[in-house]
């Protein structure tokens, strides 16, 4: 995260790329898609192509030992999976998966190298998307680490799916629909805790009016992120502001 004017801004899911990474991918890759629970790049592989997602999301998986798995990063329309492990070639970590039905560009290795070789700042860009992507992964481990209450961890959650500026704004303006749904087992993963812990919480801001379920889809009142940290809410960047997260519900 970063404070800037006393506002904090979480970075787990990070911004969407310049333009001229979407202009390159478009023009030199090939659009393909992938059905929800797709596994697009398998955990051990060495990957050939980078993804530029234009629809729908996609998720870093981490495996354990045994065979566990938990989602550890989220990539949505804009945003690029596959960059690093396109260059370092060597088998990766994490599994990735589609979460939603996903539309993306595949762009070869091959023609990213000779892209960063003709021209210095789409090669700057995606070194960029590689930092970035290891930010991403840093965030998401201190967000969500033990040091903070499972109510919290739930808020930064939400906080960091508004904060990407795919949220659609419902109504008046006080209702916004999360970017991307995931099951309750699901966001336990994420914020480390259980799933009983998270249906609990989420029926609990459910009966305060706070949060509600349309179609399967979460929607999020703005009250619910401003009774936790004075947040402000524009059409692309909530900001949440500093230490205003109380430390148990």
């Amino acid at each position: 995260m970063y404070i800037s004017n006393s506002l904090v801004y979480l970075q787990w899911i990070e911004r969407p790329v310049k333009d001229i990474v979407i202009k390159h991918a478009s023009s030199n890759g090939t659009k393909v898609s992938f059905k929800k629970g797709t596994v697009i790049i398998p955990e051990g592989s060495v990957v050939q192509h980078a993804y530029v997602v234009i629809k729908g999301w996609a998720a870093y998986y981490l495996n354990n030992l045994c065979g566990e798995e938990r989602i550890a990063s989220l990539v949505g329309p804009g945003r690029v999976f596959g960059l690093g492990p396109a260059f370092d070639q060597l088998p990766v970590a994490v599994s990735i998966h589609a979460i939603e039905d996903c539309e993306a560009y595949k762009v070869s290795r091959k023609d990213l190298i000779q892209a960063m070789l003709e021209d210095i700042n789409l090669g700057i860009e995606m070194v960029s998307i590689v930092t970035l992507r290891l930010r991403s992964i840093l965030e998401g481990e201190n967000i969500f680490s033990s040091l903070s209450t499972p109510n919290q961890r739930l808020i930064y959650y939400f906080v960091s799916l508004l904060q990407s500026g795919e949220q659609k704004k419902h109504g008046n303006g006080d209702w916004y629909e999360l970017p991307v749904n995931l099951s309750h087992e699901r966001i336990g993963e994420i914020i480390s805790a259980s799933r009983s812990t998270v249906c609990r919480m989420i029926s609990q801001y459910k009966h305060t009016g706070k949060l509600k379920t349309v179609r399967n889809r979460l929607f999020i009142h703005r009250g619910l992120v401003e009774e936790y940290g004075g947040i402000e809410i524009d059409d692309r960047q909530p900001k949440l502001c500093d230490g205003c997260i109380p430390n148990s519900v």
